[in-house]
């Protein structure tokens, strides 16, 4: 045996570190039921003009994912179809169900300043919504590591 192969650490298994920083667990039907319960709640609480519920949720997905060692990517898909889904489904039910959203929108955009187009606005608010669930993702995946790291 030569001098470099008893210097080499044992051979294990070799498998990458993912970019999040995390283990990778297999998620089975765990994630497709998280994705459809944050939707349902960010969903619900916009019918309640709880408009605050993606941060929430993104925050309790960034720190649930942490915890269970789930991949920063995972908790960032999760939380933005989520808050997209839930604040677009109840768009989608208001115009199916004869509500004067485009007319809405396009009134607020001309109060806005910006050009009269419902579409405009429709896309600014699930911008807003998912920028909020991205906030609650970092943050969640934040402090728990600072908690982890303290404790």
């Amino acid at each position: 045996m030569t001098e470099l192969e008893k210097q080499s650490p044992s051979e294990e298994p070799a498998s990458p570190a993912p970019a999040g920083g995390g283990r990778v667990l297999p998620a089975g039907p765990v994630l497709p039921a998280a994705l459809v319960g944050a939707a349902v709640l960010v969903a619900v609480g916009s019918l309640w003009s709880l408009w605050y519920l993606p941060f929430a949720t993104g925050l309790a997905i960034g720190a649930a994912t942490a915890v269970r060692g789930l991949r920063a990517r995972t908790a960032v898909l999760v939380a933005a179809v989520a808050a997209v889904a839930g604040w677009g489904a109840p768009l989608l039910w208001r115009v199916a169900s004869g509500e004067a959203v485009a007319g809405t929108a396009r009134t607020v955009a001309a109060l806005a300043g910006l050009p009269a187009m419902a579409s405009l606005v429709v896309a600014v608010t699930l911008l807003i919504g998912l920028v909020q669930a991205l906030l609650g993702v970092w943050l969640g995946r934040t402090a728990t590591a600072a908690l982890r790291l303290g404790g």
